[in-house]
């Protein structure tokens, strides 16, 4: 039993925020006796990690049913205080931000469940490039820079098999038939990088700076300086990464993916692949992940996925239609 083969280990999850890697934090926490939790978060512009892990995890009512089970909120609080440590860091930036406490605590680890991503189809291509295509990478140099090997089990994505008719063989991505032998993650990086330099150039040629004021005369009429200077600086911000959208839509489009979350989950796997060294590694691909079935309770879901805004739509009257293929599969699992 899975279960009973991590009992005991001290488990490190990167994405605890986000929807799946809240439900997985809860099931650990639920479901294998004594494992203990590195929780390894980002902090944010208002919040430490330890203020976000409380409110953005621990609050969720995912954890309703370990709260009641263990007898109320101060007994699962000293429960979350004696099996779970948070750490900062960051799988977009090289080391993953790690302290030397940080450093320490993850080599500590017997497993690392990557579940971070920039999961949006329409991510700027260098924000979907650092974090997904980059991100299962840099754990894997840091864990090797560490000396150590634990287990990695990085959540993928089916749709690395990208726009293509047939089975698609679960191996690894290069070795599929679908496989383009020609293209080079490496080089991937380089560009998207360059694409957000270029951008931001771009962004703050004379004209460009002169439209982008007139907008936010039109918009804001007669304001003061300062509030027409950060509406200006605003809409800047936003062109930019409206260019780096547009990018990654082509970009994957061209190698015959769907979306730039699809191509660079892909070309994560392949830089994994080649950077992993000594670390044993499991790739996951789920379909698209929605509420529970059972675990923790039957429906439970965090915020609008994907399936839900049309089911609302539907039942509100908003959405008369959908077309669809009906011989076709829904590819949609619980959480």
């Amino acid at each position: 039993m899975i279960a009973d083969d991590l009992a005991g280990k001290r488990i490190a999850v990167t994405g605890s925020t986000g929807f799946l890697g809240t439900a997985l934090v809860e099931r650990l926490l639920r479901s294998v006796p004594d494992c203990e939790l590195v929780l390894l978060i980002r902090a944010g512009r208002m919040r430490n990690v330890d203020q976000r892990a409380a409110r953005e995890i621990f609050k969720n009512n995912c954890f309703d049913r370990i709260r009641s089970e263990l007898g109320g909120k101060a007994p699962f609080d000293e429960m979350v205080a004696r099996r779970v440590k948070v750490i900062e860091g960051d799988v977009g930036t090289d080391g993953l931000g790690l302290s030397a406490a940080g450093r320490e605590l993850f080599a500590s680890c017997d497993i690392v469940i990557h579940s971070a991503a920039t999961v949006s189809f329409d991510s700027p291509l260098d924000l979907a490039v650092e974090v997904n295509l980059m991100g299962p990478t840099r754990i894997a140099r840091t864990l090797g820079d560490l000396g150590v090997s634990p287990h990695l089990v990085a959540v993928s994505t089916c749709y690395v098999a990208g726009n293509r008719r047939g089975a698609a063989p679960e191996i690894p991505v290069d070795e599929s038939p679908f496989w383009i032998s020609d293209i080079n993650w490496s080089r991937e990086v380089d560009g998207a990088r360059r694409l957000r330099a270029d951008a931001e150039a771009a962004s703050r040629r004379p004209e460009q700076l002169a439209g982008f004021m007139a907008a936010a005369r039109d918009e804001l009429g007669g304001a003061g300086t300062p509030l027409l200077a950060a509406k200006s600086e605003q809409l800047r911000a936003d062109w930019v990464k409206a260019e780096l959208v547009e990018a990654g839509r082509a970009r994957a489009a061209s190698l015959g993916w769907p979306d730039a979350y699809a191509m660079t989950k892909a070309l994560g796997e392949k830089a994994l692949g080649e950077n992993r060294g000594d670390v044993p590694v499991s790739i996951v691909r789920p379909a698209i992940i929605e509420s529970a079935w059972a675990e923790p309770v039957p429906g439970w879901i965090r915020g609008f996925r994907m399936a839900e805004p049309v089911i609302i739509s539907y039942a509100r009257g908003l959405l008369k239609e959908f077309p669809g293929v009906p011989e076709g599969t829904v590819d949609v699992i619980p959480v």
